[in-house]
């Protein structure tokens, strides 16, 4: 029976933090009470204060448990020497993140960043997104620093935007990746387009492979 009393509390935090989450991207952090939490999740205020004390501490909560996956993607990409393919699984393991357990977080921190500045669980994923950033970079330059944070934005648009974008959450993920890894790593994608355009069949001789335009001006 305590087991039970046990597993029932850990189900009730969780489903209260992920409909949080969830609020505090569609309608912002700073308009979202614990009051709204509570009657969308069909549980008293009071029981939502019974496991986190204000809004700062369910977001901490959450911060806390994604982290360690997080600094596992970062010292993955650090433990390997800079390049495109070091780069480009960097990315790929951060996408596993944003369609994990872990994607409602990084997507609330994304839609939240300005206002939660001042919350120091928010500071510190900031942080830790810099750190993938900077390993993400191809230079040491702005351009390289755009390159990184602009990949790690769409990998997190594709979860974030998704009635803007249109698609399923597959081909989104799919369409981010390839964005993605045309940012971080151009000379592959370069490389992927000079292929494409090898494999392609010459035109036939003397013209196009459509043939003469019917009705051209002579």
């Amino acid at each position: 029976m305590p087991e039970q009393a046990d597993r029932r509390r850990t189900d009730t935090r969780r489903r209260v933090r992920a409909i949080a989450l969830k609020m505090f991207t569609e309608q912002g952090y700073e308009l979202t009470s614990l009051t709204q939490v509570a009657k969308r999740a069909g549980v008293t205020r009071q029981a939502v204060l019974h496991h986190f004390a204000n809004k700062e501490e369910l977001l901490t909560s959450s911060y806390e448990e994604l982290l360690p996956a997080l600094d596992a993607v970062i010292e993955s990409a650090r433990a390997h020497p800079p390049s495109a393919a070091t780069r480009i699984r960097a990315v790929e393991e951060f996408d596993a993140l944003v369609r994990g357990e872990h994607g409602a977080s990084l997507v609330c921190a994304q839609v939240n960043e300005h206002a939660l500045r001042g919350l120091t669980a928010a500071r510190t994923l900031q942080q830790r997104l810099g750190d993938l950033i900077r390993a993400l970079a191809t230079g040491e330059g702005p351009e390289g620093m755009m390159r990184g944070r602009l990949a790690l934005s769409a990998v997190v648009m594709a979860a974030a935007r998704g009635r803007e974008l249109g698609g399923r959450q597959a081909e989104r993920h799919a369409a981010a990746l390839a964005v993605a890894r045309s940012l971080i790593a151009p000379e592959t994608a370069s490389e992927n387009e000079n292929e494409n355009a090898e494999e392609s069949p010459p035109p036939p001789p003397g013209g196009s492979r459509s043939g003469p335009v019917r009705g051209a001006v002579r």
